[in-house]
């Protein structure tokens, strides 16, 4: 119990400026809520919603005018139990909804960034699944985005070719994707100091993948792994510097299309991941070792780390890290004597984890 007492003392002093609500739509746990609206709706700007993972789906959810930070496990927990928060579409309307956060959620529809839209927004540690990110309000500015430590599984992010686009940082993502030919980051056509560091991109051998799409411009692209997937369709003005190819289509991104060459770029060349032999075959799965232990792609990165998914031993940039939320979790509890006489005390046996 003492793990127990620990890991709510934890939550307790990160959150003790705001109300935390919890949810859950499975009869089996307990939670104040059983859908995630009824609890953002009873919540005020500045407070956090925990979310329990469920063997059932969740509904969609609006926020509107509110910061929130909204927490579920994660999209592959490694924990007893590792069940999933799965919801079909997330909506943010007005700029009240500034520094949001959303964590450890399975999202498997559109999130739509609406009307007034807001900035600062962080989605970390998500899996966005066939789906799109919709940035699509025109002739307005959108600014400090962060993506970190996501799974991009045939997701879009698409914006609006006439907005602008203003410090956003893609770090530490998994882009993955198996056919479309539109690419995963779509319509950045006005973009300022919007940098896509550490990450990766592949999937199977198909013809005329991309990972941009209508007309991208002005990117500043450092330290990724791109391994059959073009970088350089639908790609002008930007620059690159400490990346790495493999049978990438245009090998070379960074000398055409009027792109920039800022050094430390490799060309074609096996980046030599642990399980490089199931990313060339385009194998799905986020939980391979994508470690570099030896060749091109291993310490030379602009920042002398590795090229491809950050894997650093101390903080929060650690994909090994990414299938789980950043807050204390118990992992397993036991009831070591189920049957009691009347009177008895009831044993239970707690094991709590921290992630980093």
């Amino acid at each position: 119990m003492k793990q127990l007492f620990l890991l709510l003392s934890c939550i307790a002093i990160v959150y003790v400026n705001a109300t935390v609500r919890t949810v859950s739509n499975n009869p089996s746990t307990i939670a104040q809520y059983n859908t995630i609206q009824a609890a953002v709706d009873a919540s005020s700007s500045g407070d956090s919603i925990y979310i329990h993972g469920s063997p059932n789906d969740y509904t969609a959810f609006t926020i509107t005018e509110k910061r929130l930070t909204i927490i579920g496990p994660g999209w592959s927990p490694n924990k007893n139990l590792p069940f999933l928060v799965r919801v079909p579409g997330i909506t943010f309307n007005g700029t009240g909804c500034d520094n949001s956060e959303i964590q450890g959620l399975v999202i498997t529809s559109t999130v739509q960034i609406s009307s007034n839209s807001p900035d600062n927004l962080r989605f970390i540690r998500n899996q966005f699944l066939n789906n799109q990110i919709s940035l699509l309000q025109s002739s307005t500015t959108y600014t400090g985005y962060l993506f970190e430590g996501n799974l991009f599984d045939g997701c879009l992010v698409n914006a609006s070719t006439v907005s602008n686009f203003v410090n956003f940082i893609f770090q530490n993502n998994y882009f993955y994707e198996s056919s479309s030919p539109n690419g995963n980051i779509f319509g950045f056509t006005n973009a300022t100091n919007v940098l896509l560091d550490h990450n990766l991109w592949f999937g199977p051998a198909v013809n005329a993948v991309t990972c941009f799409g209508n007309n991208c411009r002005f990117l500043i692209i450092t330290n990724n792994i791109f391994v059959r997937r073009n970088p350089a369709t639908n790609n002008t003005f930007s620059t690159f510097n400490n990346n790495i190819t493999f049978n990438a289509g245009t090998n070379n991104p960074w000398a055409v299309n009027s792109n920039t060459n800022a050094g430390g770029n490799v060309e074609n060349l096996d980046p030599q991941m642990v399980d490089q032999a199931a990313v060339n075959a385009g194998t799905n799965n986020p939980l391979l070792n994508f470690t570099i232990a030896a060749g091109p792609a291993n310490n030379t990165g602009s920042d002398g780390k590795d090229m491809g998914l950050l894997f650093d031993p101390s903080g929060s940039l650690n994909w090994t890290n990414s299938r789980i939320s950043r807050i204390p979790f118990i992992f397993s509890m036991n009831i070591t004597n189920p049957t009691i006489p009347a009177g008895g005390s009831l044993n239970v046996q707690v094991e709590a984890r921290k992630n980093n």
